[in-house]
């Protein structure tokens, strides 16, 4: 009787090891800090920042895909800080910030407005998976009141380092940074400089 005793000690006793016990926390990655060095680019009139981006972009994963396969998948234990949309949106703000005030809604009628949708924000790689690249496509346009002064779509890719998520993190970071001075540069042509 004792030894059964003694066997279903143990045995509850090795079972409550596993109780509560949970996986590995997701390892969290962002965009860093912004140090790359300001576009020499002329002051601009404020604007108003209007942005959107697909439903996908909304969520935490981390997006991979292989070539131009309609199967996005997430990394399993990575994710982001908070959702791409969110990230990029600050990112843009702060680089489009240093030509000039940006707003998050119209002061008034004469405020140019940037409607800007992300578009595209994943790690893709190669078919055979020997390298990869972070690819950023926003789209943009400028209006005033109701009329169209410009639209643009920019689209970048950068490498990847190394063919695992913080790769894939490093060039959506310098693909967002390429992305967000392009955007500078087509606004200093399609605005008026504030001075």
């Amino acid at each position: 009787m004792k030894m059964r005793s003694a066997f279903l000690v143990l045995t509850l006793v090795l079972a409550g090891c596993g109780v509560g016990r949970v996986g590995t926390p997701p390892s969290v990655f962002d965009l860093g800090a912004d140090l790359r060095p300001a576009l020499q680019l002329p002051a601009r009139a404020p604007i108003a920042l209007a942005y959107t981006s697909v439903p996908a972009l909304s969520d935490t994963g981390i997006i991979w895909r292989v070539g131009d396969s309609a199967a996005p998948k997430s990394y399993a234990t990575y994710r982001w800080a908070s959702s791409p949309s969110d990230l990029v949106r600050q990112r843009l703000t702060e680089r489009l910030s240093r030509q000039g005030p940006v707003l998050g809604e119209r002061v008034n009628g004469q405020t140019p407005q940037l409607q800007v949708q992300l578009q595209q924000f994943e790690q893709v790689f190669a078919p055979d998976g020997a390298s990869s690249q972070g690819r950023v496509v926003l789209q943009a346009v400028l209006v005033n009141g109701h009329k169209v002064l410009g639209q643009t779509r920019i689209a970048v890719q950068a490498p990847a380092p190394t063919q695992d998520a913080a790769g894939g993190v490093a060039a959506l970071r310098q693909a967002t940074d390429d992305a967000a001075d392009q955007l500078a540069q087509w606004l200093a042509t399609a605005l008026p400089s504030a001075g």
